[in-house]
């Protein structure tokens, strides 16, 4: 776990281990910048999960501990001495240079949320398509749908949620200004990448959206919540544009004249070919505030982009859509863990 986000991500997962009495261990790296592991155990005081412990890289390490299993959501090498089984669960679907890097062939088991990563990785015996574990509440509707009481919405606006990525492929330089032209006839949620809330090198960036947006969120654990209340999605380049698509919401992608440069030879984890920027074929893409009022009018015809929207839903989102993959993920690690006796 390097950020709280990391939790959601396994949460479901934990929940059908712990059901099946197999025992969960969070192991927190506490090797990295402060911001994030204060951002971690601020995140883990609020947990109240019976059954579920809690440990340090830096002890684990330290006292050469060994587990059955290490589940992450990315290969982290110098934890590969810690288990001999390593589990990979996805996390998101931007980014093919960095989902579908060599490391990929370190792990055990993988397991993809639909066709579309089994397919890539093209890794067979070791790809499990499951669904996607952290939209489990959202299909069954079991989820707190209140918003933090201070962020300041007008019942009467309708509510734009914008969610930036980090780094050279976010928007927050080239866009935040003018979008916060909008907050006069929208409630604007801004959802915060972790990267850009506690990287040292996103002190700008941060700086930036503090300076032009009001409502702020930076808890991870609100995401369904947010989805729910959203009328809009906007982002650019995150990989939460598959999380507005699994909600079935009315997405607009955004543009600048830097961003092209960025996806040429691997000047960043993206290419003209990885998800989050082939969906820009066929979904709303903006490249000034004129297209953005298009695409915020009430006549713009979003029924255009269903077909598409629905393929990417079950042939890259979730295969299932059903609630019940947090269990599919469960078993396969009990199923990996059993053929390794």
């Amino acid at each position: 776990m390097e950020t709280s986000f990391h939790y959601e991500v396994y949460r479901n997962i934990i929940a059908e281990l712990l059901k099946q009495k197999i025992r969960c261990e969070l192991v927190v790296n506490d090797l990295t910048e402060k911001k994030f592991i204060d951002e971690m155990m601020a995140s883990l005081g609020k947990l109240n999960v019976p059954g579920l412990d809690c440990n340090l890289i830096s002890v684990v390490l330290k006292n050469s501990l060994k587990y059955s299993c290490l589940v992450t959501p990315y290969y982290v090498k110098h934890l590969a001495s810690i288990s001999d089984i390593h589990i990979r669960t996805l996390y998101g679907l931007a980014k093919n240079h960095w989902n579908h890097a060599a490391w990929n062939k370190s792990y055990n088991a993988i397991l993809c949320y639909s066709h579309y990563t089994k397919k890539s990785l093209a890794m067979d015996s070791i790809t499990h398509i499951v669904g996607n574990p952290r939209f489990d509440d959202w299909h069954k509707n079991n989820y707190n749908t209140e918003l933090p009481t201070e962020l300041k919405l007008s019942p009467e606006k309708k509510t734009i949620l914008y969610a930036p990525t980090y780094g050279e492929l976010s928007s927050i330089i080239p866009w935040a200004e003018k979008l916060a032209r909008l907050s006069h006839e929208y409630n604007i949620i801004t959802k915060l990448h972790h990267g850009t809330l506690y990287r040292e090198s996103e002190a700008n960036a941060l700086k930036i959206a503090k300076r032009h947006f009001k409502n702020i969120i930076s808890d991870s654990n609100v995401t369904l919540a947010l989805l729910k209340r959203a009328d809009y999605i906007i982002t650019d380049n995150s990989g939460f544009i598959f999380d507005a698509i699994n909600a079935d919401k009315k997405i607009i992608l955004l543009d600048w004249p830097e961003m092209t440069s960025l996806l040429d030879n691997n000047k960043s984890f993206t290419s003209a070919n990885s998800p989050d920027q082939l969906v820009r074929n066929f979904m709303p893409t903006a490249r000034d505030m004129v297209d953005i009022r298009k695409y915020l009018a009430d006549d713009y015809a979003w029924q255009q982009h269903a077909r598409q929207l629905q393929h990417i839903r079950t042939e890259y989102c979730d295969a299932f859509n059903d609630g019940q993959a947090g269990k599919r993920a469960a078993q396969v690690i009990i199923n990996t863990l059993s053929h390794a006796l």
